[in-house]
């Protein structure tokens, strides 16, 4: 009995260990696909940018459109060389979409519905991706304004200032944009040229405004220190009513669910104890 107990459990252990090398050797194996078809997809990727179709096909993209999604891709904080893949993908999503809507549903009125919704889902995508760059430009603008500013004071000129304020944050959204300006100041263009490249890169209200006055104040000489001081207490007035509003607006934005989800479950439950308590009331 004793020998038949201790084969079993020997034959138990062996079927456990070669489990587990199983498991370990599909895990091994799914991961070398995973990575071959990834090299493989960047390997494609590559030579489909290198492809003479893909020369050919960017030249049907009018030059206004790709100067659009440049600037748009520009203000997202994305890649500007990117702007046909953008417009393509645009066209590629609205044409499955389409197909989708064509095969699901018939009739020409949803393929074209179809179309549209894909086209306007990258759109919304881009625009969002915008929205949140520029809402994170316009949180850090105050603080760099104000050791901006005290730089002015201190008798630094705007390039050493901005390259001390740089020097002693770390590496920001905000401080990219100002880098960029900081280098083509160096390349030769004008402090108003760059402010006017600065200013087709960004469209937060703040950060447009506070680059309007600094052109001004370059054109017609005047102290940039007191206008970069008002403006950044500005910004903060602004996002401090831009808080209280958001605050006034949760109890609104929480009755929809108060409504839907809140207040039947409620009632259900008390409705079901009542409805029992009357019952055991009759019985």
């Amino acid at each position: 009995m004793v020998v038949k107990q201790n084969s079993g459990d020997q034959s138990l252990a062996w079927g456990v260990g070669s489990m587990n090398w199983m498991v370990f050797g599909l895990v091994g194996l799914s991961g070398l696909t995973t990575f071959w078809l990834c090299l493989s997809l960047s390997e494609a990727r590559k030579s489909i940018e290198r492809s003479r179709l893909r020369r050919l096909l960017e030249r049907t993209m009018p030059e206004a459109v790709r100067r659009r999604y440049e600037m748009k891709l520009a203000q997202a904080n994305l890649e500007v060389d990117r702007a046909f893949d953008v417009w393509m993908g645009r066209m590629a999503l609205g044409f499955v979409t389409a197909g989708l809507c064509g095969w699901l549903l018939g009739g020409w009125v949803f393929i074209v519905l179809g179309f549209g919704a894909g086209w306007m889902a990258v759109g919304v995508w881009l625009e969002q991706k915008i929205k949140q760059h520029q809402a994170l430009l316009t949180r850090q603008l105050p603080a760099f304004l104000d050791l901006l500013s005290m730089c002015l004071c201190a008798g630094l000129n705007l390039q050493t200032g901005v390259q001390l304020v740089l020097s002693f944050q770390s590496k920001t959204a905000l401080g990219d944009l100002w880098r960029s300006w900081l280098l083509q100041v160096r390349s030769g263009a004008s402090r108003t040229d760059a402010f006017k490249k600065l200013l087709a890169r960004v469209s937060a209200p703040a950060l447009r405004r506070v680059c309007v006055a600094l052109i001004q104040a370059e054109q017609a000489g005047s102290s940039m220190a007191n206008s970069l001081s008002v403006h950044s207490q500005q910004v903060r007035k602004e996002q401090l009513l831009a808080a209280e509003k958001q605050a006034l607006e949760a109890p609104v934005k929480m009755l929809l669910p108060l409504v839907v989800c809140f207040f039947p479950s409620t009632f259900l439950v008390l409705g079901f104890s009542i409805y029992v308590n009357v019952g055991a009331m009759f019985d």
